[in-house]
């Protein structure tokens, strides 16, 4: 009936009051609270903590803003006025290059004129008599009409009056064929020499409207004690 070998145990187990419950649930919500207190109290540290590097950043970017847009409009300032001294430049450029464009066309001119009176007075060859300068040719506004200019000098010596006559022959091809006209023709006023140093003859050549002009001869013919045919041909301008 009964086991002999089986050894018999209890088991006690310590009973707690309700008080003692109490107590330690008591205890284990406080540790609680403080736990979740000191959470937070870290969380908002270091929120707050965040919250002045943000602001510190914040103002950095300020600043650097600030910066950038003072050296922004330095450099604005910096344009406009190189801007200006570059138009300034430029006005005064222009200016400069006129006026010397000026001054080298009134040098030409002075030296122009200065070989002419050259020419009068003393020559080059140191040839007396009278010769044929120039001769300008220039297309009109109605066509197939030229005004020319013709200027004839006495080299040299100047002590008598140059007197005679002077025409002008255009060479050129007319209908497949070289012809030669004469200016001025037989029904117009010659062109008269008088004088004792240079004179300029200006005029007016018609030519037909199917004639092509190759070549322009000068023909000056003088009278009296030192009488002479000077000739002198120019190839005919591209006008």
């Amino acid at each position: 009936m009964f086991n002999r070998n089986r050894t018999s145990e209890m088991i006690v187990k310590p009973a707690y009051s309700p008080r003692l419950k109490m107590t330690i649930a008591l205890i284990f919500a406080v540790l609680v609270i403080i736990g979740g207190a000191t959470i937070y109290n870290y969380g908002l540290s270091s929120a707050g903590f965040e919250s002045l590097l943000a602001s510190a950043a914040q103002k950095g970017l300020k600043t650097s803003i600030s910066g950038l847009r003072q050296e922004n409009d330095q450099l604005k300032d910096s344009l406009a006025r190189a801007e200006r001294t570059l138009q300034m430049d430029q006005a005064a450029y222009i200016e400069l290059n006129q006026s010397l464009k000026q001054s080298a066309a009134e040098i030409a001119k002075l030296r122009e004129d200065l070989n002419f009176y050259r020419n009068i007075i003393s020559p080059p060859n140191k040839k007396e008599g009278v010769r044929i300068q120039s001769l300008e040719i220039d297309k009109t506004l109605e066509k197939y009409t030229y005004k020319y200019k013709l200027v004839l000098i006495q080299a040299l010596k100047h002590d008598y009056l140059v007197r005679g006559s002077a025409k002008l022959e255009v060479t050129g091809i007319q209908a497949g064929k070289s012809k030669k006209l004469v200016f001025p023709g037989q029904k117009t006023k010659s062109i008269k020499i008088n004088f004792r140093y240079f004179q300029e003859f200006m005029g007016e050549l018609k030519l037909p409207g199917n004639f092509e002009p190759k070549d322009v001869k000068i023909i000056v013919a003088t009278r009296g004690r030192n009488a002479a045919k000077i000739e002198r041909s120019y190839s005919w301008p591209e006008t």
